[in-house]
C-alpha cells in the first residue's frame, strides 16, 4: 500500500505540469475578429441559438454561433482556451434524445479530415461531422485528440470547431 502512494505522488509531480486546462503557450494577440461570411464557398445565414445552447454557451471558453448555407446548419464555436466544455457533438446529440451511430473518418474537397456520426430522432436522420483546427494549420477530426494535443502542448489557441448537420 505504501509503495502506491509513492507511486502516485511520483506521478503526480510528474503529471503536473500537464494538468493547466490553459496552454501557456496560446497567443493573447490572436483574438477573435468576427464569424465566417461563408462556409465551402456558400454565403451563411445566421441563425438564433436554441434555449439548450444560449445556457450551454454561458460557460463555454469562447464564443458559439449557429449558421445555414440553405441545406446544411453549421455551428462554429470560437475556442480561446482548453477545456472540457468542447465536447464531442454526438453526445450533445444522444443528450438531446438522438440515436447516434459512429460513421468512418470523412474526407472533404479540401483533404481535411471530419469525424462524423449518423444521428436519428423521430424518424429523421443527419450526418453529422466535425472537426477542429489552429491557426497554425494543426488540425483534429475528434475532441479527444484535440484535447490531448493541447494538453500535451502540441498545438496553440485559440482554436475552431466546426459541426456541419446534414438531413440525410
Amino acid at each position: 500500500m505504501r509503495y502506491l502512494i509513492v507511486i502516485a505522488v511520483y506521478l503526480s509531480a510528474y503529471l503536473a505540469p500537464f494538468a493547466s486546462s490553459q496552454n501557456p503557450a496560446q497567443s493573447a494577440n490572436q483574438t477573435f475578429q468576427d464569424w465566417p461570411a461563408e462556409f465551402e464557398g456558400i454565403p451563411l445565414t445566421r441563425l438564433p441559438m436554441t434555449d439548450q445552447e444560449r445556457g450551454f454557451s454561458q460557460n463555454f471558453p469562447g464564443k458559439i454561433a449557429r449558421f445555414t448555407d440553405s441545406s446544411r446548419e453549421i455551428i462554429f464555436r470560437y475556442v480561446e482556451r482548453s477545456s472540457r466544455k468542447v465536447h464531442p457533438s454526438a453526445d450533445c446529440l444522444r443528450g438531446s434524445g438522438y440515436n447516434v451511430e459512429p460513421r468512418p473518418i470523412s474526407r472533404d474537397q479540401n483533404g481535411k479530415l471530419w469525424g462524423c456520426v449518423l444521428a436519428e430522432r423521430g424518424g429523421i436522420t443527419y450526418k453529422v461531422c466535425e472537426r477542429i483546427y489552429d491557426l497554425s494549420g494543426n488540425s483534429w477530426y475528434d475532441v479527444s485528440s484535440w484535447f490531448w494535443s493541447v494538453l500535451l502542448r502540441n498545438s496553440r489557441g485559440p482554436w475552431w470547431a466546426v459541426t456541419v448537420a446534414e438531413r440525410v
